[in-house]
Formats: C-alpha cells, sequence, structure tokens
C-alpha cells in the first residue's frame, strides 16, 4: 500500500483537527456514497462550524466528532486512511506519542497516514517555545523530523516517508497572511483549505473558524529552524 495514493470509493477517512471541515469535506466527496468521512476536533464551536458546512454542502456521508485526538471514541481499525493538517504540532509534547499510537489503532492493517506538520530543522530555542502567537501558528509546538519518525515507529508504522516541501514559513507571518494556513495539504488530492491552524484564505461560502493573529517575534527567518512537512506512512497488514 502506498501511504501516498489518493482515496479510492468506499474508503472511510478520519482527518484529526478537522476544524472547520474543508479536508475532511473534500475527502467525503471522494470517497462517495458508499464511503465515510469523519472529522475529529476538540472544538466545540468548530464542530459547530464544520456541521453547518457539511448542511451547505448536502453531503450525507460525514460526521463530527467533539474529541482530543490522543482519545477517539471509534473502534480499532476503523479507517483506511488518516488525514492531519498541522495538528500534531499542537499536541503537548508529553502526550505526542499517544496521537500516533491512537492513529495506528484506528487505521486497519494496510492503512495509510497522510499528515502535513511544521516540524523543527534543530532544536526550538526557549524564547520561541514560550510565544504564544508561535504556538498558534504553529511553529512552537514543533517536533524535530527524527523525533517524528520516532514517534511513527514506535507506534507500529512503516514505510515512514517525511518531505520537507520547502513552504517559506515567513510568508505567514507577514501582515497580511494571518489567513493563511502555514500547512500545506498532506498531498494535493488528499488535503485542501484546511483551517486547522488558520483560516483557509478562500473559503468560498463556506464557515471559517475565525480569524489569527499576532506580533511577529523577532526571529527574523523561521525557516532556518522549522519547515512544513508532508508525513506519509503505512500500517502493517493486507489492506
Amino acid at each position: 500500500m502506498d501511504a501516498k495514493e489518493t482515496y479510492k470509493q468506499g474508503e472511510t477517512v478520519i482527518d484529526l483537527g478537522s476544524g472547520a471541515g474543508f479536508d475532511i469535506l473534500t475527502a467525503a466527496k471522494k470517497v462517495g456514497p458508499s464511503g465515510r468521512a469523519i472529522g475529529v476536533d476538540m472544538n466545540k464551536n468548530m464542530i459547530s462550524k464544520a456541521n453547518a458546512n457539511k448542511i451547505l454542502m448536502n453531503l450525507l456521508n460525514v460526521e463530527f466528532i467533539e474529541s482530543p485526538i490522543t482519545s477517539i471514541p471509534l473502534p480499532d481499525a476503523k479507517a483506511d486512511c488518516i488525514i492531519s493538517n498541522c495538528v500534531i504540532n499542537l499536541v503537548p509534547a508529553s502526550e505526542k506519542q499517544l496521537a500516533f499510537n491512537e492513529i495506528f489503532r484506528l487505521l486497519k492493517p494496510g492503512g495509510r497516514v497522510a499528515v502535513s506538520d511544521i516540524l523543527a530543522r534543530k532544536e526550538l530555542p526557549d524564547d520561541i517555545r514560550r510565544d504564544v502567537a508561535l504556538y498558534v501558528g504553529c511553529i512552537a509546538g514543533a517536533s524535530l523530523v527524527g523525533e517524528y519518525e520516532e514517534f511513527l515507529k514506535n507506534a507500529g508504522f512503516e514505510d515512514v516517508l517525511i518531505v520537507d516541501t520547502k513552504s517559506d514559513l515567513n510568508v505567514y507571518f507577514t501582515a497580511n497572511e494571518a489567513q493563511s494556513s502555514c500547512c500545506k495539504g498532506a498531498d494535493e488530492d488528499l488535503a485542501q483549505n484546511s483551517s486547522s491552524c488558520a483560516p483557509p484564505r478562500s473559503a468560498g461560502s463556506l464557515e471559517t473558524g475565525g480569524d489569527v493573529s499576532s506580533d511577529r517575534s523577532s526571529i527574523t527567518d523561521f525557516n532556518q529552524w522549522a519547515g512544513s512537512f508532508q508525513i506519509y506512512a503505512v500500517k502493517p497488514g493486507s489492506a
């Protein structure tokens, strides 16, 4: 199974930190009426917005669950694919392994994970980690690339692939970019227009989660410290 494979009709897809639902609603259309799309978010307000967007799009194969992503009230081996866009880095460091363990539990044998996240290129200074604005902006909570791979392997995943998108993180923190997501989709066919870290730049008539704005840190080049990565892995077994 290729973790970068796009959705197939009839599959079940789970989005961790689904926000206003843009990614999982896109997935719902691709898996079709015989498939299932499940969004998970711990924010009640975002769940309400996602359900409103579901109604706007008239999709019947979608549900949204209010829950932390480290302990989700769903049965084992539920999903063929799990996606997440710039959310796992917001999980406290002490709980990150729990999030990956939960992803592994929820996937069917042969299931795949496709995640976009901000990862640290080197150990972040304390002033960055203490900066609330940078935390909201997906940087302060970033794990090192090697740590992320270790989390996945410790959970039981194989065929781990971590790809640096070479995106310019500085763009996210310019004055007029507060509404752009700091993560790109894990695959252009898998995830687009996520609102998990910040509302997407253009969401049409769909509701969004509100603005995220901050003063820029004294750091002059965020790209030296972190980057936007696409992460793929497969749960062993037959799909």
